[in-house]
């Protein structure tokens, strides 16, 4: 409601990487009716975490989903090397040897032959060791330490909508949104059954590509009651079913 009133444009500007929603002219300035797509996404995300997936559909209506191949469009985490400003934490130069930022091997092996998302990991030129894991991948999302960092991006929005489409019985929607995920990263159109339990388990396997390092996959498969197919690869790990609240955040 205070969005739909605050008038055409913020009294304060707003890092570069908003204006990918600005839906004026290019160049224009991003304003609360931009701000307000932005809201309503991430008001998707929260509504199929909360198995309110009426609520999802409804909010990506005022959000900015595009049902195409735009997937990248969004807003993101602006990182710079000037002055005051911060790197992008999550970036580590493929190859290091001191610290490392490994790819489990099981997001290569788990591939459909051809997905363009591969793309996010990188071979290593030797495997790496970390506290007893290994693994011959880099993550490599991030090509340098100023990239930015996706808050929410339309190619998530047209798997929540995909998501809400299966759990709300349209799932002739849902196989057409996730055909979008398939042509788009270089696979073939899918051929499996539409049925709902078929369904979900495309939808989580495109999320696990497209959503890859973007903090989603435990939660998802929290969620699905799924977290015993993740992997353990070390004797005495296991798969957390929660996590404690900071306690700076309990009150």
């Amino acid at each position: 409601m205070h969005l739909q009133n605050a008038g055409e444009t913020f009294p304060f500007s707003l890092s570069e990487d908003f204006n990918d929603l600005v839906s004026t002219d290019p160049g224009g300035t991003f304003g609360p009716d931009d701000f307000l797509k932005f809201n309503r996404a991430l008001a998707a995300r929260v509504a199929v975490y909360r198995e309110n997936f009426g609520a999802a559909l409804e909010a990506l209506e005022g959000s900015f989903l595009e049902l195409n191949k735009n997937f990248d469009k969004g807003v993101y985490y602006t990182f710079s090397n000037a002055s005051g400003d911060i790197l992008n934490p999550l970036f580590i130069a493929r190859n290091a040897t001191g610290e490392v930022r490994l790819a489990h091997p099981g997001f290569v092996s788990d591939a459909t032959p051809g997905d363009d998302r591969l793309s996010k990991v990188a071979l290593r030129e030797s495997p790496a060791t970390q506290s007893g894991l290994t693994s011959q991948y880099d993550v490599a999302l991030y090509e340098s330490n100023t990239n930015p960092v996706p808050i929410i991006r339309n190619e998530e929005l047209i798997l929540i909508y995909a998501e809400a489409k299966i759990q709300t019985g349209a799932l002739q929607d849902a196989v057409d949104a996730l055909n979008l995920k398939r042509t788009g990263h270089g696979l073939q159109p899918y051929s499996g059954p539409v049925t709902k339990d078929a369904l979900i388990d495309e939808m989580l396997r495109q999320r696990r590509y497209s959503l890859y390092f973007e903090g989603h996959r435990w939660i998802d498969m929290r969620r699905y009651n799924r977290l015993d197919q993740l992997p353990i690869d070390r004797p005495g790990d296991d798969v957390w079913v929660s996590f404690p609240i900071p306690f700076n955040e309990n009150v």
